[in-house]
Formats: structure tokens, C-alpha cells, sequence
């Protein structure tokens, strides 16, 4: 079974390799529902890229503050890549698609097992042409490590149920810590789902509560260190964005939304969107499933153990995405290939083809919110004069009006980056850090009078344990579109990016006016600036 395992992990990773250098950064829609772009990947792909040229390898940063909101394994993960094989789009994408195309392999021997061979078949097929899967496997992402962890540690569990084994415990313990460093508390299901298996399991079958204890205070131990050290070294802002905002706010408080539905319906409606064919299987499986679980058996025990924790956490988290759904998909595809008859020998053939075409016809259809995507390309319509921008190699600062690149400059090596936007409430939501106290968000009149002001915006982040003056005005706020002529217009040396919607209030400023695609254009400083460095990776990301 092992040259099996490793012929499926390297043919999931051959296919996701593919896809993850043919797409570009941030350039496919996570919800293709709402049309959610990957916006988070750059903003990843920035805290990447800092860490490989400036370092500190401990602590992550976005455009030059902290960005402590998430632990970071992925970073780090991601930025060694890229400081082996250089800065670009794929190599800080390849350890999400080594990981995703192991957990794959993982759960082709996790079907066999239970089944047979055709069984693990199927089940890898129904993951491989799920759109989630094969979307945040393939992007620089936090969804697909946080997910192939968690089947780590449940496959370790299947194959040692009394962890009682060295290679059971430390693999269980070490799966969980990691899902722990990749994505914060959303790393802690695994330990409820050891939990809830302990209390349904067969009790010949159960591990010891000692071992339970045991494995949990192991996972805990691996992971603490980087919590710890930020609770020392960044007491306050850690405290403040990764507990406060991110745990307390976002997953019980009420954050605003992308989608106004009713929680169970949002997640059955982005189900039924990306993958009928998963849920259409895995519903025929049901009563086969229901089955397996009268007669108690451990595997099938420990299957509706991590459907339902994935079910309550997806449910019980207050902010929607869809992203949220990726680990029920592998659950799923398990139950659907282990437990369906149509997977057993005499079906077996006629189920693999059907899957396989279906898997074809997704890849002919990739417009679709359920078909799958190989060509070369993006979402991101600015993605293209950006990198024709950069490729300019101007020394000007870029200001980009109203986040209109979903964050994509933020990965590109521009001499300098600001962003603006045209809402008052954009600052001092509950949601968000005091950035206009520390000077990192700024109204126009603070911008213009930045080097007075500097020396107090300095003092206060380093009250926050920030030492940097990186940061300082990184976000223009506006009160209206009236203060952008005042903006443009006192900036003549720095370059714009504006929606084409505010062509009228920037009519008077003293740039020249270049396309950019067919709803925003660039203003263009008449003084070109020459940059104080060379660029230090590539344009196209």
C-alpha cells in the first residue's frame, strides 16, 4: 500500500502543481457564489515576502505592521519555498499543494482499508474534482494546511483507535499542533473529535483517558511556543488581534457580513453550488453509512464524529465564508467512496468511469460555479497593469483607491505602497485595531501633514511593541470623494489607481492619465522617481 499511497500523493500532486502555476495570485473566486475573490492570499503573499527579505521569522507582518491574527505555519512554510526557490507565485503556493496532494494519499489508504482499492479510488476522484479542494489546495492559503492536518490526525487515529502506539500518539498530537500554528482555534476540532469518539466508540475500542489527556496536553505542548512568545514580546497587539478581533469577534460576536442568508442555508446553498456531484453521492451513502454505524464499527464511528464536529463548528462560527465548508469535502468524499455498494467490485468499474467523466466535464465548464479551472490566468482584472506597472520600475509611491486590486499590489515588489479609501467608518470598528491612534490609517489632512506628525504616530506604536515607522499611513481614510481631489491634487509626485466611477473629481490634478482596464486607470505622476533599489522578485505574481 505504500507505492499506492505515494502513486496518489504524487498524481494529486502533479494536478494541483499545475493548476497552481497557471492561476494567478489571488486570481480565483473562493465562494464563486458571491463572487468572493482569494483577496486573502495576497495579504498572505505580502506577509510571505516580508519575512523572506526582511526577516524576522517570528513574527508575520502586513505592509509593515504586525499581522497576528492568525499563528504562522503556513508563513513560515511558504517563505522557506520561496527563500529556496526564489519569489513567485508557485513557490510560495507548493507547500499547500504538497500538503493537500499527501492528505489526498492519506485518504485513498483510509478507503482502501475499509473497503478495497476502488473504494479509495472513488474517494480520491470525488475530492480532486470538488472545486473548494482543488481551489484552496492550489493558492498560498491557510484552508487546505488546516484541513490536510486534521486528516493527519484522524488517520492516525483510525489506524491506532487506543493510541497507544508511539507513531499513533506523536502523529495524532503532531497533526493537531500543526492545525493548531496554521490557523488558531479553528485547529482545535480535531481534539473534539477525539472527544466525541471517545464518548460514542465501541469501548474495546476507546483509547484510555490518560492517553486522551495524554495526546491532548501533547498537541497543546507543540504548539504553545509561538503563542507564548508572542504573549511576551507583543503582549498587547496579540492579545488585542489574534484573541479579541479574531477568536471573540469574529467567531461570537456579529461581523459584518458578505451574504445576508440564515447560517444553515448559506452552507447548504455553497454545498449544492460547487460540488452536486459530492453531495448527491454522499447522500446515496447515507443509509449505507447508518449501517456501518449500527454496527458500531471504529472507523465509521470516528467518520460521523469529524462530520459532525465539522458540522457544529461551521455552524456555530458566527462570520460566513465558504472556505469554512473544505473540511466537510474530504469527510464526504470518504463516506461517499467507503461506505456506497456502488464503490464494491461488482459496481466499481462503472462508478470510477462515471466519476471520471464527470470529473472531465467539470474541467469543460470552469465557469461554472461547479466546474474546475486549468487555464492560465485570473479573476483580477488589474492583475495585468499592475504587473505592467511594476515592470516600470518607477521610484513614485502607488496610492490605490478603495482596495480595487483586492490587496494583489500588496504582493508585487513596488517601491512604495499606500492604499485609500472613501469610507469614514473604514476605522474604529470593534473589528478592527485603533490603526488611526497608531498612525497606520490617516485622514487626508493627517497625510498632508505626515512629517509633523510622524514623531507622535512613531511613540505610539511603539506602545503597541512595533518599532518600525513602516506602517505609519499605509491607509488614507476619505470622508468623501471630495477629499480625493485634495489628495491628488497636493501629491503630484505620487501615482494613483482610481475606479473610472471617480474620473470627475481628479479632472484638475497634475498627472497625466493612463488606462488601466475598462473600470479604473492610473494617474501618473509628471516626475518620475527612480528607485533607491532593484526589484528583488519578479512583477508577474
Amino acid at each position: 500500500m505504500r507505492r499506492a499511497f505515494c502513486a496518489v500523493a504524487f498524481l494529486a500532486f502533479a494536478l494541483l502543481l499545475v493548476r497552481a502555476a497557471r492561476v494567478g495570485l489571488a486570481g480565483d473566486y473562493v465562494d464563486p457564489v458571491s463572487r468572493i475573490t482569494a483577496q486573502d492570499e495576497a495579504h498572505y503573499s505580502n506577509s510571505v515576502i516580508a519575512m523572506v527579505t526582511r526577516g524576522d521569522w517570528l513574527t508575520p507582518h502586513f505592509v509593515g505592521r504586525l499581522a497576528l491574527y492568525k499563528p504562522p505555519l503556513l508563513i513560515w512554510s511558504a517563505a522557506i519555498s520561496a527563500k529556496i526557490l526564489g519569489i513567485s507565485r508557485l513557490s510560495l503556493r507548493i507547500p499547500s499543494v504538497l500538503v493537500a496532494a499527501l492528505a489526498a494519499g492519506l485518504l485513498f489508504l483510509w478507503a482502501c482499508e475499509v473497503q478495497s482499492w476502488q473504494a479509495g479510488a472513488a474517494a480520491v476522484l470525488l475530492l480532486l474534482s470538488n472545486h473548494l479542494w482543488v481551489t484552496l489546495g492550489t493558492l498560498c492559503m491557510t484552508d487546505a494546511l488546516l484541513v490536510a492536518f486534521s486528516i493527519a490526525a484522524f488517520y492516525a487515529l483510525f489506524c491506532d483507535p487506543w493510541l497507544e502506539t508511539r507513531g499513533g500518539l506523536f502523529g495524532f498530537s503532531a497533526a493537531v499542533a500543526a492545525a493548531i500554528l496554521t490557523k488558531g482555534i479553528a485547529g482545535v476540532p480535531p481534539l473534539g473529535v477525539l472527544g466525541l469518539y471517545c464518548l460514542t466508540a465501541p469501548r474495546k475500542y476507546r483509547p484510555s483517558f490518560a492517553r486522551v489527556c495524554l495526546a491532548g496536553g501533547l498537541a497543546l505542548v507543540f504548539a504553545a511556543p509561538w503563542f507564548a512568545y508572542q504573549t511576551v514580546v507583543h503582549p498587547r497587539w496579540f492579545w488585542s488581534e489574534h484573541v479579541a478581533i479574531e477568536i471573540l469577534g469574529y467567531g461570537t460576536g456579529a461581523p459584518p457580513q458578505t451574504s445576508q442568508e440564515p447560517q444553515a442555508l448559506f452552507y447548504l446553498a455553497r454545498l449544492a453550488a460547487t460540488d452536486p456531484i459530492l453531495l448527491a453521492v454522499a447522500v446515496g451513502a447515507i443509509p449505507f453509512f447508518a449501517a456501518e454505524l449500527r454496527r458500531r464499527s471504529p472507523g465509521g464511528t470516528l467518520l460521523a464524529c469529524w462530520i459532525a464536529v465539522a458540522l457544529a463548528s461551521v455552524l456555530a462560527w458566527q462570520y460566513r465564508n465558504a472556505s469554512y465548508l473544505l473540511p466537510l469535502v474530504p469527510a464526504l468524499a470518504l463516506m461517499a467512496g467507503a461506505y456506497s455498494p456502488f464503490t464494491q467490485r461488482r459496481y466499481a468499474p462503472w462508478t470510477l468511469t462515471i466519476l471520471s467523466v464527470a470529473f472531465l466535464m467539470k474541467c469543460a465548464v470552469p465557469e461554472l460555479s461547479w466546474g474546475l479551472s486549468f487555464h492560465e490566468g485570473t479573476v483580477q482584472t488589474l492583475a495585468a497593469p499592475l504587473t505592467t506597472y511594476c515592470e516600470q520600475r518607477r521610484g513614485n509611491e502607488l496610492i490605490v483607491l478603495d482596495l480595487a486590486d483586492d490587496l494583489y499590489a500588496a504582493a508585487l515588489p513596488l517601491s512604495h505602497l499606500r492604499y485609500a479609501v472613501i469610507n469614514p467608518a473604514a476605522i474604529g470598528s470593534r473589528y478592527d485595531l485603533p490603526f488611526d491612534e497608531m498612525g497606520i490609517a490617516v485622514t487626508v489632512d493627517q497625510f498632508h501633514q505626515l512629517p509633523t506628525l510622524e514623531p507622535q504616530f512613531r511613540n505610539r506604536l511603539r506602545q503597541w511593541g512595533l518599532y518600525s515607522p513602516d506602517p505609519i499611513a499605509t491607509l488614507i481614510v476619505l470622508r468623501s470623494a471630495d477629499d480625493l481631489a485634495a489628495l491628488t491634487g497636493l501629491h503630484p509626485d505620487a501615482d494613483f489607481l482610481i475606479p473610472r466611477a471617480y474620473r470627475s473629481e481628479v479632472r484638475l490634478a497634475p498627472h497625466a492619465i493612463a488606462p488601466a482596464d475598462r473600470d479604473h486607470f492610473f494617474l501618473i505622476s509628471r516626475h518620475r522617481l527612480e528607485r533607491a533599489a532593484p526589484q528583488a522578485w519578479t512583477c508577474h505574481m
